[in-house]
C-alpha cells in the first residue's frame, strides 16, 4: 500500500530548479573557473542544461545563496566560491537577505517554522545523470539543496494567477463598502511611500502590497480562500523568492506593481467583473516577467 503523503525524496525530485542547481555546478567544475570567472549567458546556460530561463534563474539564485556564485544584473553571473559544493553539510548561508522587505514578527516565525521542517535530511539522489552509483559529493550536493527547498516562485506565481483572477471577479460583485475602502487604502500607502523614497520605500511599498491582496482575498468572506492566498503571498519572504525581489524590485517595479492595482481596484469599484479578472491576470504576469528580467 502507498501514501498519498509526498516523501521528501519526491517533494525535492518534483523541484526542476534544485535538480538544475546541481547540473549547475557540474557546469562550473567542468569548465575549470575560477572564482571572479564569468559563466556563460543566462540564455546559453538554459539551453545546455535543457530547461526554462524561469528555472534556470531560480536554480541561480539557490547558488547565490549557498554563496557559489554572484548574480550582478546588467553585468551577469560570476563564479563566488567553487569549493563551496565540498564544505561540510549544513543551512545556505542567506546573510544576504537581510536587506529584503522587513517582516512582521508573526511572518517571520511561519518561515522559520517552515524553513525547519524542510531542512529534515532526505535521501540523496542521483541528479547529474551519469553516475547511476552515486558519489558522496552527489549526495552531499543533493542534502545541501534540500535544506533550502522551498515552492518555486513560478508556479507559486501560476497557482496565484488562477485563484487571484477569480477572486478579484468575485470581489467586483461583492465587495462591501468598507473593504473597497480599505483597497483604496493601500493604494494611497503606495503613493505615500513611493513619493518618500527612502531606505524605507521598499518594505513599506510591500507592506501595502500585501495589504491590497490580502483585502481582495477578505472579500470573499471564505476562510479556506484567505489562507490560501495569504500562504501564497507569503512565500515571497522564503529565501529564494526574498533573494528574487530584492534583486528585481526597484522604483520602475514598483511604480508598475502600483498602476496594475490601479486599474484592478477601478475594475472593482465599478463593479466590472470581467475587467477586475483580466487586470489581475495582467498584473500577476507582468509581474513574474519582471521577476524574470534577464540578469546579463
Amino acid at each position: 500500500m502507498t501514501s498519498d503523503t509526498p516523501s521528501p525524496s519526491r517533494k525535492m525530485a518534483s523541484r526542476a530548479y534544485l535538480q538544475t542547481a546541481a547540473q549547475l555546478r557540474t557546469v562550473i567544475a567542468n569548465l575549470h573557473l575560477g572564482a571572479g570567472a564569468r559563466l556563460p549567458s543566462e540564455r546559453e546556460l538554459a539551453q545546455q542544461l535543457g530547461v526554462s530561463r524561469p528555472t534556470l534563474r531560480e536554480a541561480l539564485i539557490v547558488l547565490e545563496l549557498q554563496d557559489e556564485v554572484e548574480i550582478r544584473i546588467g553585468s551577469g553571473i560570476y563564479v563566488k566560491n567553487r569549493n563551496a559544493q565540498t564544505g561540510p553539510t549544513g543551512q545556505a548561508d542567506l546573510a544576504g537577505t537581510n536587506k529584503a522587505p522587513r517582516i512582521s514578527p508573526q511572518r517571520e516565525v511561519q518561515a522559520q517554522a517552515d524553513d525547519a521542517a524542510d531542512s529534515q535530511p532526505a535521501p540523496a539522489q542521483n541528479m547529474s545523470g551519469d553516475d547511476p552509483d552515486g558519489s558522496p559529493l552527489l549526495a552531499h550536493a543533493s542534502l545541501k539543496l534540500h535544506s533550502i527547498a522551498e515552492d518555486s516562485p513560478k508556479e507559486v506565481n501560476q497557482m496565484r494567477y488562477f485563484l487571484e483572477s477569480a477572486v478579484a471577479a468575485e470581489a467586483a460583485r461583492f465587495m462591501s463598502p468598507g473593504l473597497r475602502k480599505k483597497l483604496r487604502k493601500s493604494l494611497t500607502d503606495m503613493q505615500a511611500a513611493m513619493a518618500q523614497n527612502d531606505l524605507s520605500t521598499n518594505a513599506r511599498m510591500a507592506d501595502a502590497d500585501r495589504l491590497f491582496h490580502m483585502t481582495l482575498a477578505q472579500s470573499t468572506d471564505n476562510q479556506l480562500v484567505m489562507q490560501t492566498i495569504t500562504g501564497l503571498f507569503d512565500q515571497r519572504y522564503r529565501p529564494i523568492a526574498r533573494t528574487m525581489h530584492r534583486h528585481f524590485d526597484d522604483q520602475q517595479a514598483w511604480l508598475a506593481a502600483m498602476q496594475e492595482h490601479e486599474q484592478i481596484c477601478q475594475a472593482i469599484e465599478e463593479r466590472d467583473p470581467l475587467q477586475a479578472q483580466a487586470a489581475m491576470q495582467r498584473h500577476l504576469s507582468r509581474a513574474h516577467q519582471r521577476l524574470m528580467a534577464i540578469i546579463g
